[in-house]
């Protein structure tokens, strides 16, 4: 976690966030260096006093912390396997429905998404049809708006690379898969991506590759819930969500948390491709149409400025690649 981050967004206590109530979160390091602390615990101290870990530099900011370490817990435990030629053996021998295989075609599927063909040694941030390419497609070539930037549900962080290359203020991204924010926390600590590259079957290579320029050192990524984001309102100047409003519980309620810690005159982006799962979201609480969309957007005090379309593509592996046309709503707060 960036020290500087910390000092700048000053996070609240998800739990009491959750219930409507703002306490800040006290910082006690236990590892680390002057900028970046790898371990110890956030605080509530004013309020529930649950403490908050912070593991590999990432801090666990989620509400029912102990429900996410039940589902989560075996994963974050999980080394990584140093030797491609070892990994290989063991994705083999574990087989295509094991758990190990199954974080590696998301991680494969991901990685190609936000950092392209790595082919050269050095990641593309822009790859057509590529999760980047929707956040160049929405924001375009104008500046943000002043103030620190949010991207909810970042994966594997390519979109937070991206943003830093727009603004000259700190840049987070949140997500709940420990897996996909792994791989951007480490690229976060030396500007290098590296993630598992399917090809077909359990055969797997890697790629990997620097990030362009030198703007990793102003991205940082945390665990943190859509649903009870654990910021003060109007904490950013600019909020971003590529991809997630169809694979969350309560879309609603996201979007009324994305525009409670959006400043004044803050911007935003929205894009789904509208591909609800049950599992994901109660039926009752899908979207249909971009009319649903933009009717949410309003209700939650955002203004509206432009809809666009764009191409997203996912690599499933070498021999397959669905392709999405994505609504990417842009605007502002009212």
């Amino acid at each position: 976690m960036r020290l500087g981050h910390f000092e700048a967004l000053r996070p609240l206590c998800p739990a009491c966030r959750a219930r409507g109530q703002d306490r800040p979160l006290t910082l006690v390091a236990e590892a680390g260096t002057d900028s970046d602390i790898t371990a110890g615990v956030l605080v509530c101290r004013d309020g529930c006093e649950q403490a908050f870990p912070i593991i590999d530099g990432i801090p666990i900011l989620m509400p029912d912390l102990a429900g996410w370490l039940a589902s989560n817990l075996h994963l974050v435990q999980q080394s990584d396997i140093a030797g491609a030629a070892a990994e290989a053996v063991v994705g083999a021998l574990a087989g295509p429905d094991s758990a190990f295989n199954i974080v590696r075609q998301q991680q494969s599927t991901y990685g190609h998404s936000h950092y392209g063909d790595l082919a050269d040694g050095s990641a593309c941030l822009d790859v057509r049809g590529g999760a980047v390419s929707l956040l160049h497609t929405g924001l375009g070539p104008s500046p943000l708006p002043p103030g620190p930037v949010l991207d909810i549900g970042c994966a594997v962080g390519g979109g937070v690379f991206g943003l830093c290359a727009m603004t000259d203020g700190p840049v987070l991204g949140i997500d709940v898969n420990w897996p996909l924010l792994k791989i951007a926390r480490s690229a976060c600590d030396t500007g290098r991506v590296t993630f598992p590259f399917r090809q077909t079957g359990v055969h797997y290579d890697r790629r990997s590759g620097v990030l362009p320029g030198e703007n990793h050192h102003k991205a940082d990524v945390w665990v943190a819930d859509a649903l009870a984001l654990p910021f003060a309102a109007g904490t950013f100047g600019q909020v971003v969500s590529l991809n997630v409003l169809d694979c969350i519980s309560d879309p609603v309620r996201m979007v009324a948390e994305l525009a409670r810690s959006l400043a004044s005159g803050g911007g935003y982006l929205v894009s789904t491709p509208f591909d609800w799962a049950s599992h994901a979201t109660p039926v009752h609480l899908w979207i249909a149409d971009t009319d649903g969309v933009v009717k949410v957007l309003e209700q939650s005090g955002l203004k509206l400025l432009q809809i666009q379309e764009a191409e997203w593509k996912l690599r499933l592996h070498a021999l397959s690649v669905m392709t999405y046309q994505v609504k990417i709503f842009t605007g502002a707060q009212a």
